[in-house]
């Protein structure tokens, strides 16, 4: 990435300000992407990686791209006071569970990471 630290920053700040909460990044080696929520990116991972490149992605692009990384089922149920993400997926015991949590980018993070266990996308 050619771009400066304040750059970088402005971009960012412009991409907060039009929905974007996500980041997509990877290494100028391009060996993987990884995802990562914006604040979390910019608290932990940016001082600890070499970022080539990246794509700022709104809660509706990265629940996309959870709905082809998810196994098991996975609904957004629209409602009248706030949204919410149904997820059916075979636990550690092998049973069946449903989790119920708020359509929110902290949810759609957290079920990507349970899915993904933290390794990146090749």
């Amino acid at each position: 990435m050619n771009m400066g630290e304040s750059d970088f920053l402005k971009v960012i700040e412009q991409g907060k300000k039009e929905g974007k909460e996500f980041i997509k990044w990877w290494r100028k080696e391009n060996d993987f992407v990884d995802f990562d929520l914006i604040d979390r990116y910019l608290q932990i991972e940016r001082s600890r990686h070499d970022c080539e490149n990246f794509d700022l992605l709104d809660k509706d692009e990265m629940w996309d791209l959870l709905q082809k990384n998810v196994s098991g089922e996975l609904y957004h149920r629209v409602a009248t006071k706030s949204d919410t993400i149904e997820w059916r997926c075979l636990g550690k015991d092998g049973k069946k569970h449903t989790y119920v949590c708020p359509y929110n980018a902290h949810s759609i993070m957290s079920i990507f990471d349970a899915q993904t266990k933290g390794d990146t996308l090749l």
